[in-house]
């Protein structure tokens, strides 16, 4: 597994990472956030879910390393924004990752 997060291949982080992976919500997020930088309200816009619940998905996947922000200033408006971007990730798992999670 290689992702920009500080997972080190653990049993742990992997399952995590497969956490973060099984909810519908969060793959939508991804496959919007890997097309073009995304602020909270636009997610949830396309979404059509609370802000709350967006953020708690937010929060897993940034956590997993699946998903980055960056923070925008436009100073004439006095807005602060985070765009949210999807990560480059390229997820491999061999029958020795399966074997570990396994047990």
């Amino acid at each position: 597994m290689s992702n920009t997060s500080d997972t080190d291949g653990s049993i742990d982080n992997y399952i995590y990472l497969f956490k973060a992976l099984s909810n519908p919500i969060r793959l939508k997020i991804i496959a919007l956030c890997s097309k073009q930088p995304m602020t909270s309200k636009e997610l949830r816009n396309v979404l059509g879910i609370s802000k709350p619940l967006l953020l708690a998905h937010l929060k897993i996947l940034i956590k997993a390393g699946l998903i980055r922000y960056e923070v925008e200033v436009d100073s004439e408006r006095g807005i602060i924004r985070k765009k949210y971007r999807a990560t480059d990730i390229k997820l491999c798992i061999d029958n020795k990752v399966i074997q570990k999670i396994a047990g």
